[in-house]
């Protein structure tokens, strides 16, 4: 059996070892609904792995906050947001009451150095990822996040062999990392995109050099607002979709790049609207209501994408399909 490898990767975190279990289960349960017989064991089927980009930059966050508050800041933290913030990776609505709560106290205990501190850590943290994420202001994060993120796949490729097909479930700022990552594997040797961490991170599979992409979703995706980075358009490229290899290794194969957007999500924005080369990659920019009414109507419907079956029902579908295709 060739199993599909399966990469979900966050976007603006904190350090969640967990953050992949919800997504990962609907995505299991909704392949083991759609696939036809011979039913396979979708544990087999899809090999999933959460690969967590950022963990580098969370250490260097916290003395920061630290210095500016002078004080030990970790027991109220870790009791309250953090501990919120990983209810609502698993989806937990509910958790968004606390979390709004605490950044609405203008003041906490003896933490008097500046104001608002639950929404300055919220910034810091959520801000800071993309702050510190820049290959032109200082390479180290940025070949850091994509060292992590080649590790990621290099494991995928051990598991589920080293030429197996690549689906890449991506959220928010997570979708900019694998943009760039695989950007950077299709561009020649002599342009040295690569740095030396990330090739040894990545070996030389196939499917960690981005060759085998079949399926690449990405959700609440501000792609269109990082191409500001680039005030000449014609060098804001999307990367090129489907791998290399995938003609090749599976030539019957249909693949899809999805671009799920909530119009209320202000970080979301479609794809294919950005210029004629995404018009012509992107297959589709999806228009989908992430969770119930009334959240559904504001721009706190961001994090639960990949929480949402709308979202990852479609997604176990394709490749539940693929699957069949595949192996049958």
């Amino acid at each position: 059996m060739q199993p599909i490898a399966v990469a979900i990767v966050h976007g603006i975190e904190i350090e969640d070892d967990n953050f992949a279990d919800t997504p990962r289960k609907l995505l299991l349960d909704g392949f083991a609904d759609a696939v036809g017989a011979p039913v396979p064991d979708p544990e087999q089927a899809l090999v999933i792995k959460g690969i967590h980009w950022a963990p580098d930059a969370e250490p260097r966050q916290r003395a920061l906050f630290e210095r500016v508050f002078q004080a030990e800041t970790d027991e109220y933290f870790e009791a309250t947001i953090t501990k919120t913030i990983k209810s609502l990776n698993a989806g937990r609505t509910r958790s968004l009451v606390p979390l709004m709560a605490s950044a609405a106290n203008r003041t906490v205990g003896d933490l008097d150095q500046l104001h608002w501190p639950a929404a300055r850590w919220l910034l810091m943290h959520f801000v800071g990822d993309a702050i510190a994420y820049d290959r032109c202001g200082g390479a180290a994060n940025y070949h850091a996040a994509h060292a992590a993120f080649a590790e990621g796949l290099a494991s995928l490729a051990a598991e589920a062999g080293p030429t197996a097909p690549l689906c890449v479930i991506a959220h928010s700022f997570g979708t900019v990392l694998a943009s760039d990552y695989f950007y950077d594997q299709q561009q020649p040797p002599g342009r040295k995109l690569t740095a030396p961490e990330v090739r040894h991170a990545r070996g030389s599979s196939p499917l960690a050099r981005g060759h085998t992409l079949a399926w690449l979703y990405t959700l609440g995706s501000p792609l269109a607002l990082w191409s500001l980075r680039y005030s000449n358009a014609a060098l804001d490229q999307p990367i090129a979709f489907p791998g290399a290899k995938v003609a090749e290794h599976y030539p019957d194969l249909e693949p899809e790049w999805i671009n799920f957007y909530d119009k209320d999500d202000i970080v979301a924005y479609p794809l294919r609207v950005l210029s004629d080369e995404y018009r012509e990659t992107v297959t589709e920019d999806r228009d989908v209501r992430v969770r119930e009414l009334p959240l559904s109507m504001t721009p706190l419907a961001h994090p639960f994408y990949w929480s949402d079956r709308v979202v990852m029902d479609p997604i176990a579908g394709a490749l539940a399909a693929a699957w069949e295709q595949i192996n049958l």
